[in-house]
């Protein structure tokens, strides 16, 4: 039987700690994922919470449900991000495509711009531990948000 060394365990952590994803790359994933749920409720912790429009959905099965009303149970039609797909915030695909403006993070928060014709979108993750903890959604323009009730509007 072969020992590892202590150095051999340390280069093995080390190479694991390297391969930790950063903010953007959970962001990217999010926005290519087409609407497949799974792909989507992979990243998220156990105790996530989403905010959107005034409300809070926490927990992995209550956030599985939320994306699941946008995205009809499974898969977006035309889905993808660059093909028009429908992205979390939306309800089901944006009419005329959704348009990432901008990916970016800041520490461990990842951060997104995405707009589909009037309808302006800001999101936010914040990652803890290798997962998104909290996701916020924050909504301009006209459209809906899930469920049929109107974008939160910014205060004037």
């Amino acid at each position: 039987m072969k020992r590892w060394g202590i150095a051999t365990a340390m280069a093995i952590l080390a190479a694991a700690a390297a391969h930790a994803d950063t903010p953007s790359d959970f962001v990217k994933r999010h926005t290519s994922s087409g609407g497949n749920i799974d792909a989507i409720m992979a990243d998220y912790a156990d105790d996530a919470v989403v905010l959107q429009n005034g409300r809070a959905v926490q927990g992995k099965a209550e956030i599985r449900k939320l994306f699941a009303g946008m995205f009809g149970g499974g898969r977006a039609p035309g889905a993808g991000a660059s093909q028009g797909g429908a992205a979390p915030g939306a309800s089901g695909p944006p009419r005329g495509g959704m348009k990432v403006t901008k990916v970016w993070e800041e520490g461990n928060v990842g951060f997104m711009t995405w707009e589909a014709g009037p309808m302006h979108v800001t999101e936010e993750f914040i990652i803890r531990n290798n997962r998104i903890a909290v996701q916020a959604i924050f909504m301009a323009g006209s459209g809906s948000a899930p469920g049929g009730a109107p974008p939160a509007r910014p205060a004037q």
